[in-house]
């Protein structure tokens, strides 16, 4: 029970101080000027988010990190939070970029690809200091996976952080998306006697709570690339520590999804030289358009995240993840 009241205790400390926090970080992102810019091309209904406080995820990867400092302070789980830092630091100079810069677009594609794809190396060199864990195999059980391990961590963090951006274009869709793959982590953590890293999920949850508090429809604030890029990188190194990496795609249903349909909307449209697959992609700008309200979209894709974190969660339980503690 200790575990469970210190994982308890993380989450509703950061849950309560992201309430208290974020009125005083939307006045004070007002008075920056860090108001959103819409594209042109998204949909019309968005144009009246115009001028929201965006950046918003640095406080809510500030308090995970005040957490870790507060409760933990052990290294893998330091990782993970060093993850959502830096991730989240790219984020922030791009979104900055993008609410004061002229062009208003943040930065150039590929110098945000390039550097979040270096950053996606480093962390999983770093990870392997730590050890190289055996993850699980569906179908089969915990096997190593070698020098597998660090090119797939690298492109797992590169894939989740640019899909949690992808699905962060309606209120309240991506924090509530990724609450269940990181409360599904902190249960796994709990149950494979990883304290520190069921803390560090703990927090994650309590302080996407929070946020989404201010951010369901319609939202006082946006957590911008500051808060989808740390989501997705501490996400994939979270699930790699916990033996998951093979799993994310389950725990991360809807950003597959998400991500899948940009890029099945750009090959349907060069194949058949116009066509759409989609009225708009990524997918929630489809229903968007198809008459879907925000809350509608929200529900249905946050219980089909839910019901993904599940669904990894029995996998793992299946394939003896219990015993795969360090």
């Amino acid at each position: 029970m200790g575990r469970v009241t210190s994982v308890v205790t993380a989450a509703a400390g950061t849950l309560a101080a992201g309430l208290v926090g974020y009125p005083p970080t939307i006045a004070g992102l007002r008075r920056l000027g860090a108001g959103q810019r819409v594209r042109e091309d998204g949909p019309q209904s968005h144009r009246r988010k115009a001028g929201t406080p965006t950046a918003g995820g640095a406080l809510f990867v500030g308090l995970v990190a005040v957490a870790w400092l507060a409760l933990s302070r052990a290294g893998l789980a330091g990782l993970v939070v060093a993850a959502g830092v830096l991730g989240g630091g790219l984020g922030l100079i791009d979104d900055w970029r993008n609410v004061r810069g002229t062009r208003g677009l943040g930065l150039r594609f590929w110098v945000k690809l390039g550097t979040l794809a270096a950053l996606a190396v480093a962390l999983a060199a770093a990870l392997t200091h730590f050890g190289w864990p055996a993850q699980v195999v569906p179908g089969v059980g915990l096997r190593s996976l070698g020098w597998g391990l660090p090119a797939l961590t690298a492109a797992a963090v590169l894939a989740t952080s640019n899909a949690v951006n992808l699905t962060d274009g309606v209120d309240g869709l991506a924090a509530g998306v990724a609450l269940p793959p990181f409360a599904a982590c902190a249960g796994l953590a709990v149950v494979e006697g990883q304290e520190p890293l069921a803390l560090v999920a703990a927090s994650v949850c309590g302080a996407l709570l929070a946020f989404l508090h201010y951010n369901r429809p319609r939202a006082r604030i946006f957590m911008g690339d500051t808060g989808a890029l740390a989501l997705g990188c501490m996400l994939a190194v979270l699930a790699t520590s916990l033996h998951l990496l093979l799993l994310l795609p389950l725990l991360g249903v809807v950003f597959v999804l998400e991500a899948g349909s940009v890029i099945a909307q750009v090959v349907f449209f060069r194949l058949t030289h116009g066509r759409r697959l989609l009225r708009m992609s990524p997918f929630h700008h489809h229903l968007e358009l198809g008459g879907m309200g925000e809350w509608a979209i929200d529900g249905r894709l946050w219980a089909l995240s839910a019901l993904g974190s599940a669904a990894a969660v029995a996998v793992a339980l299946g394939a003896g993840l219990s015993g795969a503690g360090r």
